[in-house]
């Protein structure tokens, strides 16, 4: 895929601007410039992502389009923790997930319909040393129903682009269709899809007739992907977890929907200690469960306060300074310095706004909360972070 110069070209341009190289591309006639700054780009962008495959000189990386749903090094990993046996990479693409499933001693086997990725993906596999990886071009729904073979898992991470370029979310609207794989699924064949974040947890288990459990990955608060385990023991109410793997103990909370809608929750105005849920905690939507032994700031307000200090809260922690009015001289009176991080929850004003109309700076130990209370009034409380 690289000759030794297009190795090197690469290696001595990696810290440039992409934009710079490619005005000098007459200076290197014997080389295809525009081809070695896409793999220039693809380098800078995914030297966090996908640390170990760029720290490979001779890995050669797949047009932007197939970069843009690929999982990072650490969501790929930790899929491949839950997997075992024999895989079907149903949607292989630039084969990170199949190359961490192999790495943990699965057999795998990859189907990519287009051919060049394909090609690319074997190419990055042997130059990797992989592991046990079977390549197979073609559709996967097809291969998949001519096969004799039982498979462990199916692993599916369905495209989120239509025939028209467009993003979509729902199961149906993706290529493959994920709930197409149902029927294959027995007492030795298990089912994991990977989805984007923004897919509704709910209408996902209705419409796949029930799950075993439901992964929330995250990584420095941020939700990255939505995993659903089917299995011949799927339930209509599975147990959430939600994963964030910064941390060393990555489970961070768990629970099921029919322990929230039980769960029963005290209302109050803010005191010593104010408590923001995790992002993943609130797309699993345990807006009450997550406040157990707090009380809760308003039914649509997720923040949590206390009068003592409550360790292994499932998000961040804030000790409250003070209190009051979304004012000029208040804002100054707090923050002299005026800097400030700035968090709103259930407020008609967004955090840009108030930076804007207030002209703080970003950053700091402290943070600025403003949201509606119990009585539906706006407030603000100036807090600084405890973990």
């Amino acid at each position: 895929m690289l000759r030794e110069n297009e190795i090197q070209f690469i290696q001595e341009n990696l810290h440039r601007d992409p934009v710079a190289i490619a005005l000098e591309a007459a200076k290197y006639p014997d080389l295809d410039v525009p081809r070695l700054v896409g793999q220039i780009k693809a380098r800078q962008k995914l030297k966090d992502k996908m640390p170990q495959w760029v720290a490979n000189e001779r890995v050669f990386f797949p047009p932007a389009l197939a970069l843009e749903q690929s999982s990072s090094e650490d969501t790929a990993h930790f899929k491949a923790s839950l997997l075992h046996g024999k895989v079907v990479d149903l949607t292989g693409g630039m084969g990170l997930d199949s190359y961490a499933f192999a790495q943990t001693g699965c057999d795998v086997e990859y189907i990519e319909r287009q051919e060049e990725l394909a090609k690319i993906t074997a190419y990055n596999h042997s130059v990797l040393k992989a592991g046990k990886i079977q390549h197979h071009t073609g559709d996967s729904l097809n291969w998949l129903s001519e096969s004799a073979e039982l498979f462990d898992f199916l692993y599916v991470d369905p495209a989120r682009r239509d025939g028209a370029g467009n993003k979509v979310v729902l199961l149906q609207d993706c290529e493959p269709n994920a709930l197409e794989l149902i029927p294959y699924i027995n007492n030795k064949t298990s089912l994991l899809i990977k989805t984007s974040p923004l897919l509704d947890l709910d209408r996902a288990i209705k419409e796949l007739q029930g799950v075993k459990k439901i992964y929330i990955v995250c990584v420095k608060n941020e939700v990255k992907e939505l995993l659903f385990l089917k299995t011949s023991q799927s339930s209509e109410d599975p147990t959430i977890e939600v994963i964030e793997l910064s941390q060393a103990d990555s489970l961070l909370f768990k629970g099921k929907k029919s322990i929230e809608s039980a769960s029963i929750c005290d209302f109050c105005p803010v005191s010593n200690y104010l408590y923001e849920p995790h992002a993943g905690v609130l797309k699993a939507g345990f807006f009450k469960s997550v406040g157990k032994g707090l009380q809760k700031i308003a039914p649509n307000t997720h923040l949590y306060t206390s009068m003592e200090l409550h360790t292994n809260f499932a998000g961040r922690t804030f000790e409250v300074l003070a209190e009051g009015p979304l004012e000029k001289k208040w804002i100054k009176m707090v923050l002299p310095a005026g800097k400030a991080n700035i968090s709103t929850r259930n407020f008609p004003i967004k955090a840009d706004e108030i930076r804007k109309k207030f002209q703080l700076k970003d950053g700091g130990e402290l943070t600025l909360f403003a949201f509606r209370d119990q009585a539906n009034k706006n407030k603000v409380v100036l807090a600084k972070k405890i973990s």
